[in-house]
């Protein structure tokens, strides 16, 4: 029984989206995206400089404004993004990673096989991400492209605030 999918991705002024899934979730964020740039749109009309503001720091970091030192947790060694301090779970060691690989690499579609030599070197060895990623992807916490060998996988907004918060914990935890 195929699942129905879309794809949407679309530019209103200087603001971009893009989503490629199941349609009820694609629908859900397209909306969150609208909603959002229709209240910044109207805190500029009020105090532009305010809204510049605001959507920077969206963009930057989701959890709040203060910086998570993502460094003292990931470690970049040539196309591969490991952990120094694990999570608890596989599946939040693989948000990690891709969130490691988004703003250390600037890579923001990861292979399925940088995150599993990430989970391997991190001493979280899995025999399939895909399985691992399975419940994230259900979650809309994680967009899956492509198929067979040219996967990739991609933090969803819901997905990088997850990531961000895991992150967090773990700096707030090291000694």
């Amino acid at each position: 029984m195929p699942m129905d999918t879309t794809k949407i991705r679309t530019k209103i002024g200087d603001n971009e989206f893009e989503a490629d899934g199941p349609v009820d979730i694609v629908t859900a964020q397209f909306q969150a995206f609208l909603e959002s740039i229709s209240t910044v749109q109207s805190n500029s009309t009020s105090n532009g400089a305010a809204a510049q503001t605001i959507v920077q720091s969206n963009q930057s970091d989701t959890v709040g404004n203060v910086h998570i030192p993502i460094e003292k947790i990931l470690h970049v060694s040539g196309r591969i993004v490991s952990l120094t301090a694990l999570p608890q779970s596989a599946e939040d060691a693989a948000l990690l990673i891709m969130l490691g690989h988004k703003d250390l690499r600037d890579n923001i579609a990861v292979t399925g096989q940088e995150i599993g030599d990430g989970l391997a070197q991190s001493g979280r060895p899995v025999p399939r991400v895909d399985r691992v990623l399975d419940n994230a992807i259900g979650e809309a916490l994680v967009l899956k492209s492509g198929i067979k060998r040219s996967t990739r996988y991609r933090l969803t907004n819901q997905g990088l605030t997850k990531a961000l918060n895991i992150a967090k914990g773990l700096v707030e935890s090291l000694p």
